[in-house]
């Protein structure tokens, strides 16, 4: 059986509470021994052991790929560890001081960002087993408990492990080989694809188990390849097709991203955007653009000081509302435009209850859009506009906005939720 990790106390500081939470996503993932996790992840056993050993801090794309591999929510950690950065980066002079009195602050990942549900999921059958004093990386497994961690270039033990990577990378070689050959694109040793030769427009990062390249932009379409977590995959354009739930945002997404050599990939499933300025281009399945939209305020007897935002046209997929008004409370009020919400289409259509913000004294008519959206951080020019009195919302008038709002205004409607 897989050795019992050394001992990790996450009272300890930030970087072992981090690690600490890496464990315990392990574990609530049924604790697969990191050799599984490296053939999942791309990254070496010893590599995703060190990540979660509290010693030093992961990098980013190590963080993301042992996140991945477990199944966790790869935004979130995301979040996380760039709070971990500024947070080490911060109180670097502080801990010095701390550890001089005797007294070290500790950070616990709840007070960096709220949990999610999923992964509030991945915690809960986790059990405490490593609150004991002192901490070292985690051993690899088939190390043996208390073993010392050994450099490579310290003793002869490095030549078995070198052969053994050195058999990997042919086989790695031969297998790119193989599929290259057959396949409907190029991909490369390390199983990631290829760039195309004739350039690219953006690029993505892929984080679950299995990124799958489909022949069109339709879910049901056939699967042409898969692409392992923690690739930088090129993307020549994109087009729009059938929605999906982003797993991270929780938000609806029409686009998908093409190869190079005409493969698709949903946007939902991958770290990355287009340029939001990008327009859509043609590809296989693909459904029409957005090309009108109309807002309407509506009434809800039930309940007086809120209304019900109202979006209808041609080829909508995702719609995005946003208001431009002054935060109530400020001593000094200045408007801002706000998302209000960012959903697909419901029974009703597209449909969002709005609860009126609180006037200021010399609050101005509140101007009101509703812009067809592609996905998160996926604007388009699609837009229709309002403006109302607080006092009496139902009373819209038709906005006309200038270059500068209208584009502030579209890019606010439709970004990624707060």
């Amino acid at each position: 059986m897989p050795p019992r990790p050394r001992p990790l106390d996450p009272d300890d500081g930030p970087l072992q509470a981090f690690a600490y939470e890496l464990r315990c996503l392990r574990q609530a993932a049924g604790n697969p021994t990191y050799r599984a996790l490296a053939g999942t992840a791309g990254f070496s056993a010893t590599t995703l052991s060190d990540a979660a050993g509290g010693v030093r801090r992961p990098t980013l794309d190590v963080t993301l790929a042992y996140v991945g591999a477990c199944g966790g929510d790869v935004k979130l950690w995301e979040k996380r560890w760039y709070a971990l950065d500024r947070r080490l980066a911060g109180s670097a002079g502080a801990d010095v001081r701390a550890r001089q009195s005797g007294v070290q602050a500790a950070l616990t990942v709840s007070e960096v960002i709220e949990p999610t549900e999923a992964d509030a999921e991945n915690h809960a059958p986790v059990v405490d087993t490593f609150r004991k004093p002192g901490f070292e990386p985690e051993p690899v497994d088939g190390e043996e408990p208390g073993a010392p961690h050994r450099r490579l270039w310290r003793s002869r033990a490095w030549l078995p492990a070198m052969a053994v990577a050195l058999v990997l990378v042919l086989t790695g070689l031969l297998v790119g080989l193989k599929r290259g050959s057959g396949d409907t694109h190029t991909v490369s040793g390390s199983g990631c694809p290829a760039a195309p030769a004739g350039g690219t427009t953006f690029q993505g990062l892929t984080y679950s188990g299995s990124t799958r390249v489909r022949s069109s932009a339709s879910r049901s379409a056939p699967v042409i390849d898969q692409i392992p977590p923690g690739c930088t995959v090129q993307f020549v354009g994109f087009c729009i097709g059938d929605a999906e739930l982003d797993v991270t945002g929780g938000t609806p997404d029409v686009r998908w991203f093409k190869l190079g050599s005409g493969g698709l990939v949903s946007s939902a499933v991958v770290h990355g955007n287009p340029p939001w300025e990008l327009r859509p281009d043609r590809c296989p399945g693909e459904f029409p653009a957005p090309s009108s939209i109309s807002l309407a305020v509506a009434p809800r007897p039930a309940d007086p000081e809120t209304v019900e935002l109202r979006a209808s046209g041609s080829y909508l997929g995702i719609v995005g509302f946003a208001g431009y008004f002054s935060d109530s409370g400020q001593a000094v009020p200045v408007p801002r435009w706000h998302q209000l919400g960012l959903i697909g289409v419901g029974a009703d259509g597209f449909v969002l209850p709005w609860r009126i913000a609180k006037p200021t004294a010399d609050q101005s008519p509140i101007q009101l859009v509703a812009v067809a959206c592609l996905g998160g951080d996926g604007p388009t020019d699609v837009l229709d506009a309002l403006t109302l009195p607080p006092a009496t919302p139902t009373q819209a008038r038709p906005l006309s906005l200038g270059e500068g709002d209208r584009s502030t205004a579209e890019r606010t409607a439709c970004r990624y939720p707060s």
